[in-house]
């Protein structure tokens, strides 16, 4: 299977590493003010910010972070996760079944329409995952194992495997994951299967429509009134395009903004708890910080050399000073909870002797990150210069821009020692996760590492029938790259966000980063 070709690390995923305070699992700061009254006027419009526009609205192109929101609220797929959770339940599927062999899904349909008012049918549904493969755009890789579709009854869609794949079924939750668009649009703008008017338009069956974009300016959603599930409290969603973080900030303050779904600094955090009738919301997420190492490099080639350096960083210290408690070490080389706890177990135990005995004189390497409203990844990265310093290693910070990162693997060898990565994988399994940063040619893996037996164990586990000895298989993938320090999990941090007081129906999913379900807010 292809993987993710792209992931908006920097000045996006950074976002994901910022907190608030507060038990685990989400919840977050009470406010000990209430929020001012709203206007009449605005009672029942959701007002929110981007920092960027969206790429595109395209549900099989648009392969980015910044603007989930609109994307889950207009549009819905078979499968969803439940909130708070990463339990698979229906979306346009009520139910559905696997067959024993583990190459049959047959889903049954909800009795569901589109914004206009035509009926999902099972031959919509094989149109839109037509199309995706058609397309050929980054999610469609989801697809790629598919052998044929069948629609045997309007409410029956029926998918066949070329083989079992594990994470079949997570990829029809996934937020990129296969979308069912409006047939009659797809056949009304066939000549570029639709591709240039849903850049900007949408075609779907969610909460809401998307009404309006103005590149550079903002986004207004409209109440979908053929909306199958619970009418949305908000009859808009006004959602502008605003660069900057204070100006974010200042405008949630004053009452002209309802929240800010992410990369607000955590002294920011601090201040605002409790404020004007704000409140600090925090939830489980799989997003992490991972340090990615070129093993390309002179300095890095020898494992051993790789280890001390890796060893030489307090990470739980790391980790408090730049998060606080809004993330964790990581123990395992997956974000919890993809495997079971004990599974694919690391630890970096310190040993300063042994560290600098394993470590040349003299050795410089560089770190770079890449931008962020939060300033967490250069915080990270000056604290690991001052860690490397105490074992004789001469570490230099440095940021670059995203495209940068991405051409890193086209000449490895002048690449950089380190980059300060911000991954979240596609869907809540093990194979989402590893086969973006340790299989050769991983969309995230921007050293170009590779290691056949880690690829074969996860190739092998891919088609695993047999769930447990799948979970052992990516254990031993996981256990097996650790070990060879291309990739060392640093952190799983939290999703967190400043909210007014007054919403209620606050419902996150820790595999959809920076995304509320918008059709479940309400105001009190």
């Amino acid at each position: 299977m292809h993987t993710r070709a792209w992931l908006v690390v920097g000045a996006v995923m950074a976002g994901l590493a910022v907190a608030g305070c507060g038990a685990d699992g989400g919840g977050g700061g009470g406010s000990s003010e209430k929020p001012a009254k709203v206007d009449p006027a605005v009672q029942k419009v959701l007002r929110l910010a981007f920092f960027s526009d969206m790429a595109t609205a395209d549900p099989n192109v648009f392969y980015d972070i910044e603007g989930n929101a609109i994307s889950q609220s207009v549009y819905e797929g078979l499968l969803r996760y439940k909130a708070g959770s990463t339990e698979l339940e229906g979306a346009l599927a009520e139910r559905w079944e696997v067959s024993q062999d583990r190459r049959t899904y047959t889903f049954a349909l909800r009795d569901a329409k589109f914004s206009d008012g035509t009926p999902v049918t099972s031959k919509a549904v094989q149109k839109s995952f037509e199309r995706m493969t058609k397309v050929d755009q980054g999610p469609a890789y989801m697809l790629a194992d598919v052998k044929e579709y069948k629609t045997p009854d309007p409410r029956t869609f029926v998918v066949e495997l070329k083989a079992p794949v594990s994470s079949f079924a997570d990829l029809m939750a996934s937020l990129w994951g296969p979308k069912v668009i409006n047939p009659a649009v797809l056949d009304k703008y066939r000549k570029d299967q639709a591709q240039e008017h849903l850049k900007t338009n949408a075609a779907g069956t969610g909460p809401f429509t998307l009404e309006r974009w103005q590149p550079g300016k903002g986004y207004s959603l409209t109440r979908n009134d053929n909306y199958w599930g619970k009418e949305p409290y908000f009859e808009r969603v006004e959602i502008a395009v605003k660069p900057d973080v204070s100006s974010q900030l200042l405008e949630l303050q004053r009452g002209d903004l309802d929240g800010i779904l992410h990369g607000v600094p955590l002294s920011s955090l601090q201040s605002l708890k409790g404020k004007g009738g704000l409140r600090v919301e925090r939830f489980d997420s799989l997003g992490t910080v991972t340090l990615a190492v070129n093993q390309d490099r002179a300095e890095l080639k020898d494992r051993k050399v790789r280890e001390a350096i890796v060893r030489a960083l307090d990470v739980p210290t790391l980790v408090r000073n730049v998060w606080g408690d809004s993330a964790t070490v990581m123990k395992s080389a997956y974000p919890s909870p993809l495997l079971p706890d004990g599974a694919a177990k690391i630890e970096f135990p310190y040993d300063e002797a042994a560290i600098k005995a394993a470590i040349p004189p003299g050795t410089k390497v560089d770190v770079v990150y890449t931008p962020d409203s939060s300033g967490v990844q250069r915080r990270f990265a000056d604290l690991m210069r001052q860690q490397l310093t105490k074992v004789g290693v001469d570490a230099s910070p440095r940021q670059a821009e995203l495209s940068a990162v991405f051409a890193y693997r086209e000449n490895t060898k002048k690449a950089p020692h380190f980059y300060i990565s911000t991954p979240t994988p596609d869907a809540a399994t093990p194979d989402a996760w590893a086969r973006i940063l340790w299989h050769s040619g991983g969309g995230l893996n921007f050293f170009d590492y590779a290691n056949p037996q880690v690829d074969a164990k996860m190739d092998e586990a891919l088609n695993e029938p047999d769930e447990d000895k799948a979970t052992a298989l990516y254990a031993e993938a996981g256990t097996l790259a650790v070990a060879d320090f291309g990739e060392v999990p640093i952190a799983q941090v939290k999703d967190t966000m400043v909210l007014r007081g007054d919403l209620t129906g606050v419902e996150h999913v820790p595999a959809y980063p920076w995304t509320l379900n918008l059709g479940a807010l309400g105001r009190e």
